[in-house]
């Protein structure tokens, strides 16, 4: 009987540690080189990945505001610690004054079917000034990360799955996506961009890093079960034996038209709408008044919990910016205003819609109002003379006797440095007349 016990505990013992196992590979880290550390590539990506970008024509460079992307450069960050998430590297990509979208990607064999998570650290900064200045809070850099479910590896394919965005500046922030994986193997890509349609973003410093980055099995793939046999059912009883009653005549029945409605065409659905505008809030009191017109150039970037939905700039007239079809849910809605306009409003807001339902939002803005030193915006006592309090004779005596270094006199302590030197001069003089004289 003992013996049976102890069978039976090293079976369950068994059975955990095989369960332990499988749970551990299912959490092994597929990719290469995760931490981004050293040697790299010449062409300035770790080791086990590699390069992309977007590269906007020409005819568009000239002006900022175009939100034009040029190739970013690529390198190792081995110096500054703040700047390495983990390890000795991180991966660095970034441009000066050149606005860009881009990062680096790897190819990793799978298991069809399966469901797999990647994530990576991610920090930035964009600013005019040398690091470690703080980076502009308000410049957007759009890091997000993604999964080509087939292992295209082109960022642009139509499949890829992005995660939202994060804004990470001068801070570390993790950002993450899941995909189902439809072929052997899956592309991962980590992304950032600075290009925005309509705000100018150039600085001299734009620039991402990424690191310790994970790619996961979260999920296998379904199995197949199998699907019951039915069975014969069993015959029916017997009925029991009735007397049948003689039919008797009736009268026929005949056919009676009934009127039936035509059919009516049901629309399908059409989804959620939400329309965004920006006005100019010229009072800076944050509400939209009568006697204010609209803002243009305003970014607006709309997103659901899990992607960003769609983008627009406002047009500075009443026609609102509309994205509609949209599926029932919470949005984020972010405006983004260029640098001569400050928000009035909250920069983010939060819609819920339902089907069918139409929501807007409207952000205000306005010019920057800068620090005037003119006597205009002084207080009364200073500008206006007239009302200003008359001055004692004692007063003005007093303020006679006050000299002017732009006048031609001196200040006192020259004076009196002046008369100290001549009393030793003096002295001296005299000091060498009595010794002669002597």
């Amino acid at each position: 009987m003992k013996n049976s016990w102890k069978l039976l505990l090293m079976a369950l013992l068994l059975v955990g540690l095989g369960s332990q196992v499988q749970r551990s590979a299912a959490q092994t880290n597929l990719l290469q080189n995760a931490g981004f550390e050293l040697p790299y590539n010449s062409d300035g990506s770790a080791n086990g990945w590699g390069r992309w970008f977007r590269n906007s024509s020409a005819d568009l460079f000239s002006d900022c505001a175009n939100g034009y992307h040029k190739e970013p450069h690529w390198s190792a960050e081995t110096v500054s610690a703040p700047l390495i998430q983990a390890g000795s590297a991180s991966q660095h990509v970034g441009n000066s004054w050149d606005t860009w979208a881009g990062g680096v990607l790897q190819t990793v064999n799978v298991t069809p079917g399966s469901t797999y998570r990647f994530t990576v650290w991610a920090r930035g900064r964009a600013s005019n000034d040398d690091y470690p200045a703080p980076s502009e809070g308000g410049i957007r850099m759009d890091v997000q990360v993604g999964i080509d479910p087939n292992g295209s590896g082109l960022w642009n394919d139509a499949d890829v799955k992005w995660s939202g965005f994060i804004q990470p500046h001068d801070t570390w922030q993790q950002a993450t996506v899941e995909v189902t994986a439809t072929g052997d193997k899956v592309t991962v890509f980590t992304a950032g961009d600075y290009g925005l349609q309509g705000v100018n973003q150039c600085r001299a410093h734009l620039d991402v890093w990424f690191d310790s980055a994970e790619l996961i099995e979260v999920g296998p793939p379904p199995t197949n079960t199998p699907v019951p046999q039915p069975t014969s059912p069993p015959p029916p009883p017997a009925p029991a034996a009735t007397s049948t009653p003689v039919p008797t005549a009736t009268t026929e029945a005949t056919a009676t038209a009934v009127p039936t409605e035509a059919p009516t065409n049901t629309p399908e659905p059409t989804g959620a709408t939400i329309c965004i505008n920006a006005f100019a809030d010229d009072n800076g009191n944050g509400q939209f008044d009568a006697n204010e017109g609209y803002m243009g150039s305003v970014a607006f970037r709309l997103a659901s919990s899990t992607q960003v939905v769609g983008q627009a700039v406002s047009s500075g007239t009443a026609e609102q910016v509309c994205f509609d079809g949209l599926e029932p849910g919470t949005y984020q809605i972010e405006q983004v205003v260029p640098a001569p306009l400050e928000m009035t409003t909250a920069g983010t807001a939060s819609v819920v819609v339902q089907e069918g339902q139409t929501a807007g939002v409207q952000f205000g803005s306005r010019l920057r109002v800068a620090a005037d030193t003119d006597s205009a915006d002084q207080p009364d006592s200073v500008a206006d003379a007239a009302t200003a309090v008359p001055t004692t004779a004692a007063e003005q005596g007093e303020a006679s006797t006050v000299t002017s270094a732009d006048e031609g006199g001196l200040p006192s302590w020259i004076g009196l440095s002046l008369l100290i030197v001549a009393v030793l001069l003096l002295g001296a003089i005299l000091f060498v007349v009595l010794r002669r004289t002597a």
